[in-house]
């Protein structure tokens, strides 16, 4: 079965294909560009995009979006992180929180389906710890200074720079929104 994942970050379609082909899902990108609405509010956020991409692709798809949140920084970036990154190098991330004795961020994942009629929000939390210096090259600079529970202390630039981001030992375990949405929609087909 295929579906449409609208979405322009090709580390989360690799890793919605992988877990998706488990259950003999077939995803197939496409890029839509909508203005999204600003709000503190991941459901709504995540919402309303799936809800304007579908009304360009006019069929059911499914939309991806990471929040990030430091509890040391009362949640900071959050919905923001996207404008962040565009702003914040790696060093900014770590001399923002340099001081911090909380290290810990939580990486807020949410999927959500929309066929026409029925939206359906996925969401899974993975914490991680806030890094004090930036490792590895790939993706945008937070992925220089986190490191994701389950990552063996690697950056998550460091586990794409080895090739890793979608290796079964680094997301089988995780029952994360993708897992929880490819259940789902596998079920919905059958």
């Amino acid at each position: 079965m295929k579906l449409l994942c609208a979405t322009g970050n090709n580390h989360k379609f690799g890793i919605g294909q992988h877990t998706c082909a488990k259950f003999g899902i077939e995803l197939e990108q496409a890029i839509f560009e909508v203005d999204e609405i600003q709000s503190e509010n991941a459901e709504e956020v995540i919402t309303k995009k799936a809800i304007a991409k579908y009304e360009l692709a006019k069929q059911p798809l499914l939309v991806s979006d990471d929040f990030w949140a430091i509890p040391g920084l009362k949640g900071f970036p959050g919905p923001y992180m996207k404008s962040i990154n565009h702003w914040f190098t790696p060093k900014d991330f770590v001399n923002l929180t340099r001081k911090l004795s909380d290290r810990t961020i939580i990486l807020q994942q949410f999927l959500a389906y929309y066929d026409g009629h029925e939206t359906v929000v996925f969401s899974h939390d993975i914490p991680g710890v806030l890094l004090t210096d930036p490792r590895g090259n790939e993706g945008p600079p937070i992925m220089k200074v986190v490191s994701l529970e389950g990552d063996g202390g690697l950056s998550i630039a460091e586990v794409y720079d080895q090739g890793k981001a979608h290796a079964t030992d680094r997301i089988n375990g995780r029952k994360d929104a993708w897992y929880q949405f490819a259940e789902w929609y596998s079920a919905k087909q059958n």
